[in-house]
Parts: structure tokens; sequence; C-alpha cells
């Protein structure tokens, strides 16, 4: 709903000359006179007609303003008197849509939100820059990375939904290694990001076991009626011991020690890879020796392997053999 200053304080204006309890039922003639005052030049009566129209429409369009014309005394009035345009609040829909994208907003762009929490936002954005845009100020303060729209995230609300309300999801996976098509049913707990990419961690019961599965080889997701697993075999090791998404066949969680030159160290210290980076000790050219406690992830390798010969793997000596291939 694109509107400008102007006709916002022209809303305002006729919802405050309708609720005056010591004038009511105003005329035409009276809410131009209040809405003069508020924007400071007369509006037509076709343009608060128009007003008029609009702010009895349902949201996004409008504010479902319950205005009513007696044709008999040629006068306005509201049939809800507790309606305010000051007090239109968000409504159930509205809640639950910011309740679920709160948990989603710091990692998703507004490519990736959802239809509902997309509808829920514009209402709060469109009524801030209603009433406190300043056109002056049309530079773009703050960058951010927009990441295009890609394949599974149709899906996100389907698979959030089963994640926070337990529910089996049949789905068909593509597996790039097999380059094969699979249908197989998924508990979903947990939605994961990584790198801009979106991952769903649950017990899969075609593996029987706990598996991740990226939302860009999902297909054709239905929930299901069926009794949730909720015992996961190492859930956390998902979430909170690895880096990246795949761990390394057979490594369990274990300490990783490097050496990294002066740069690398700095960049590390600003930007830790995980919670557990500890800097172990500093040489007087500024190179360290810093330690993890993780499972090995073939993303953590691929991470080691570009930075060259500015990191050193020392331990265990199975990585360093495999970055050093």
């Amino acid at each position: 709903m694109g509107i400008n200053r102007n006709a916002y304080l022209r809303y305002k204006a006729i919802d405050m000359r309708l609720r005056n309890r010591y004038c009511s039922a105003p005329d035409m003639g009276d809410l131009i006179e209040a809405c003069r005052a508020a924007i400071e030049y007369r509006p037509s009566i076709e343009t608060i007609q128009k007003d008029i129209k609009l702010m009895r429409e349902q949201p996004p369009k409008g504010f479902a303003a319950p205005i009513k014309f007696c044709r008999r005394k040629l006068v306005y009035e509201y049939t809800d008197p507790s309606y305010s345009f000051d007090t239109i609040g968000l409504n159930d829909e509205d809640i639950e849509g910011i309740k679920k994208a709160l948990e989603v907003i710091n990692s998703i762009g507004t490519s990736r939100v959802s239809q509902q929490f997309s509808h829920s936002m514009g209402k709060v954005l469109s009524a801030y820059n209603e009433e406190f845009n300043d056109p002056s100020k049309n530079r773009k303060i703050i960058q951010t990375d927009q990441i295009p729209l890609y394949r599974g995230m149709d899906h996100f609300d389907l698979l959030f939904r089963a994640c926070s309300e337990e529910i089996p999801v049949s789905v068909i996976h593509y597996s790039y290694t097999k380059m094969r098509f699979n249908v197989t049913v998924i508990h979903p707990r947990t939605l994961k990001e990584f790198e801009n990419r979106w991952y769903i961690v649950g017990f899969s019961e075609d593996h029987e076991s706990t598996r991740i599965f990226g939302l860009d080889r999902l297909y054709d997701p239905v929930l299901l009626k069926k009794a949730f697993i909720k015992e996961l075999e190492n859930e956390d090791l998902f979430l909170k011991d690895v880096y990246g998404v795949y761990q390394c066949e057979n490594q369990k969680k274990q300490t990783i020690r490097i050496q990294a030159n002066s740069m690398v160290t700095n960049y590390l210290m600003a930007y830790p890879l995980h919670p557990s980076q500890k800097v172990l000790k500093r040489t007087e050219y500024g190179n360290s020796e810093i330690t993890y406690q993780l499972i090995p992830s073939y993303e953590l390798i691929r991470l080691f392997r570009s930075y060259g010969n500015d990191i050193k793997v020392i331990e265990p000596q199975w990585m360093q053999k495999e970055i050093n291939q």
C-alpha cells in the first residue's frame, strides 16, 4: 500500500474528526476543514471521497475503517465507536507470521521471507515510511547480500511448520553423488543455514539415523499423519560441534590444531570459526597456534585448503595428509 505523507495525514485527520465526541457525525465540509488544518491546504471533495473509500478497504489495501454515510443527514460516522485508526494492530495471523520469522530473520533476506511474514512486515514498514520517510535521505546506508531465490526455498514454510509442530514429512530426495531420486520420510527437528544455503536436520527412516538434507535436493514434501520420532541420535553434533554441514566419515569430536600466519591470525581472531576456538600462542612475527574442538567436516577441510600456505594443520595427522594431497 503505497501512501504518501499527505494522504496519511488526511486519513488520521478524518479518523480524529469521526471520533470527536463533542462534535460527532461530521459532514463533508467538516472533513475537508479537518484535513485542511492537517496538511495546510484545502483538499477537494473527490479527494476526501477517495480517502474514505480506501480507508474502508480491508488490509493490506486499506484500514477496515467502519465508516458509514447517512444519506438523510448527509453526515459520516463510525458504526463501531471503539474503532480507531491509531490503534490498528496486528491480527493473529500477522503475529504468528512474525513469531515464525524471528527465528530466521537474522539469516534470511527479503527474497526468502515467507509470504505470511512478508505481508506482516509490509504493514509495519509501510506505516514507518508513511509517517517518518524523509525524501531527502535517498542514499542507502546499509548494503547487504541479496541471495537469489534458489531451488527448495519454496518449501521453507512447510518444513518450518514440520519442525515446529513435529510432523513427519515424506520427500523425494535427489542424491548428487548417486545421481538418482529416492523417497524417504524425515522426522525434522531443525533448519540449519550455512554459507547462505539451507539444510534440514532430522531422523531419516530410510537411513534409520539422524541425517542432514539440503533443501535444494528435496522435492514434493508432504506432511504425514503418523507418530513423530523424537529420540534423535546425536542431534547436537549436527548443530554445535561441527563447522559446516557434512561431517567426515567415521570421525568424532576431536582437537584440531593449526598454525596460522599473522594475517590469518588477525582475521580468525576477529571472525572465529567456532566458539571452541582458542589462540594458544603468538610469535613475535604475529604467527600463532590455534585449536578447535570439532567434528571434522568437508567444509572445514575446504576452508583450510583455501588459505594455502597461510595455514598449516598440525593435528590430527590424517587431516594434515588429506590437505597436503
